[in-house]
């Protein structure tokens, strides 16, 4: 069973700033590959038997990287994609309907934006990958994957709440490492 799960999100994105995007498929920054290396520096001493990542680029090419660097094919699981944010995908924050995000920023954990995602179902959608990884036969697994998959590793972890886990900064690059010290008890480093 595994003992470690090492969640690591992607570096910075190419997409411009104040543009919402959450399952579309954006490129990394012209800077990927010095911040992969500073990655690959906060988790060379780890040993990782499996690496499993979203299927979206931003996090392939991390995982691309890193298979190289440490001699670990990795994985795709769509479970592990980011949010959908539905027909905001790829518009300006400021251009989407004022009232429908408000209406969502009150109360993301229940409300979808229009053809997307809430944080509860994101959750949903995370929860079989979280219980099927800790029964995995290697000891510690690599996830390459995003904001909103960290935060629910986090709630599963830290049992918080959807509202409390936004207080963690989670920049581009962060990695967070939970061990499972009992069935039900984690202990968290955040690198």
């Amino acid at each position: 069973m595994a003992e470690i799960l090492t969640f690591i999100r992607h570096t910075k994105t190419a997409a411009q700033p104040g543009i919402c995007y959450g399952q579309a498929d954006i490129d990394l920054a012209p800077t990927y590959m010095e911040e992969m290396n500073v990655v690959l520096k906060k988790i060379k001493l780890f040993q990782p038997q499996l690496m499993i990542s979203s299927p979206l680029q931003r996090c392939t090419k991390l995982a691309s990287f890193l298979e190289k660097q440490i001699q670990l094919p990795f994985q795709v699981d769509d479970r592990i994609k980011e949010i959908s944010f539905g027909e905001w995908e790829l518009k300006p924050w400021d251009q989407i309907n004022q009232p429908k995000l408000l209406e969502w920023t009150e109360s993301y954990e229940n409300t979808p934006p229009p053809g997307g995602e809430s944080f509860r179902m994101l959750q949903d959608r995370f929860t079989p990958f979280w219980d099927e990884i800790w029964q995995d036969e290697a000891k510690e697994a690599f996830i390459i994957t995003h904001d909103g998959i960290l935060r629910s590793a986090l709630v599963k972890a830290l049992k918080l709440t959807s509202r409390q886990v936004f207080s963690f900064n989670l920049s581009y690059g962060s990695i967070i490492r939970i061990k499972r010290v009992e069935s039900d008890f984690y202990s968290i480093q955040i690198l």
